[in-house]
């Protein structure tokens, strides 16, 4: 018989089970549309690491629940009804198949829930019960493979807190990921993303609400140079954290890799991810077809600011092997 569930929360009563599980994550850590989704699912897809995917954040507090009761497979078969009935097929912003088990990121939950989506001292309890839950479900004898973006420019407090993190640093030209995010920003503020509204909170209250979601399409228009101003603010914190602190870490706790090396080499890229955390694959992964690098074509604004965003990222660019 179920236990008795309290606050109708399904977990709740099972959350004592958590107080022993332990967990020593690995971070993959790169700017908003750097290629940590495509990362994130190939090494995923190598079966060495237990991970974060769509169903934990759309049923978080069900998890536990599904797991000692049996009703996972019940839960996923509603979901996959859900999605069907949606006709959620992509993600819209690029080609990635939106399913159950995509490789997600922590930063939802912690949002969802009413926190900031980066780790801080205020949901470091949320994200450690989020880490637990994984691992109590999952294969207990594997690492634990984690990404968010919003946590690039706050690594070091994850060291502070989670010493034996180790953290995959993925790196890609800023004209690239600048371009990338405000085609993709412009696109989820114009068309409904029915993925991105089951597992975004933010999202759907933004998208629901004329008045916020026109001042947000606004504010990531080309009036004014208004969108490339703000992506080029968030990525130069970003990129400027990154290589302020990246010498802070011991050379054991890091690896850097850069995208355009990943889309070009992939298998010796993941091979090399896989080596420096000391892990080999459970299973045969095509890297051809699992990574298609497509064509970048730059908006306007971005190819008429090519100069200036070089120039304020030149210590990013040389630091990186990017050509000037």
């Amino acid at each position: 018989m179920p236990a008795r569930q309290i606050n109708n929360i399904p977990d709740e009563p099972y959350l004592h089970l958590l107080e022993k599980v332990d967990f020593t994550p690995i971070f993959i850590m790169g700017d908003h549309r750097s290629g940590t989704t495509v990362l994130y699912q190939t090494l995923v897809a190598n079966e060495c690491f237990n991970y974060l995917n769509a169903y934990h954040i759309i049923k978080y507090d069900k998890i536990l629940d599904d797991h000692i009761n049996g009703t996972k497979e019940k839960t996923r078969q509603e979901l996959e009804n859900l999605f069907q009935s949606l006709e959620i097929s992509d993600r819209l912003i690029d080609t990635v198949k939106p399913t159950l088990d995509l490789p997600e990121e922590y930063g939802f939950i912690l949002k969802n829930a009413g926190y900031e989506s980066y780790l801080n001292s205020e949901n470091l309890l949320l994200f450690a019960q989020v880490c637990k839950k994984i691992q109590f479900t999952s294969n207990p004898d594997q690492p634990l493979l984690l990404k968010n973006p919003w946590c690039l420019p706050h690594f070091m407090y994850i060291k502070s807190v989670l010493p034996k993190a180790k953290f995959i640093f993925i790196n890609r030209h800023p004209l690239h990921v600048m371009n990338s995010k405000l085609k993709a920003v412009r696109l989820v503020l114009s068309v409904k993303n029915s993925y991105l509204q089951l597992i975004s909170k933010r999202y759907r209250e933004i998208f629901d609400n004329p008045i916020r979601r026109l001042l947000f399409r606004f504010l990531y228009s080309s009036f004014f140079g208004l969108g490339v101003r703000r992506v080029t603010q968030t990525s130069l914190l970003s990129t400027s954290y990154y290589l302020e602190n990246l010498k802070s870490l011991q050379t054991t706790d890091y690896i850097s890799i850069k995208y355009e090396d990943l889309c070009q080499t992939p298998e010796s890229t993941i091979l090399k991810v896989l080596e420096f955390l000391q892990l080999e694959a459970k299973t045969t992964v095509d890297y051809e077809r699992a990574i298609e690098p497509r064509p970048v074509k730059l908006l306007p604004e971005v190819q008429n600011s090519y100069d200036e965003i070089c120039r304020k990222f030149q210590p990013y660019l040389v630091h990186c092997g990017y050509q000037l």
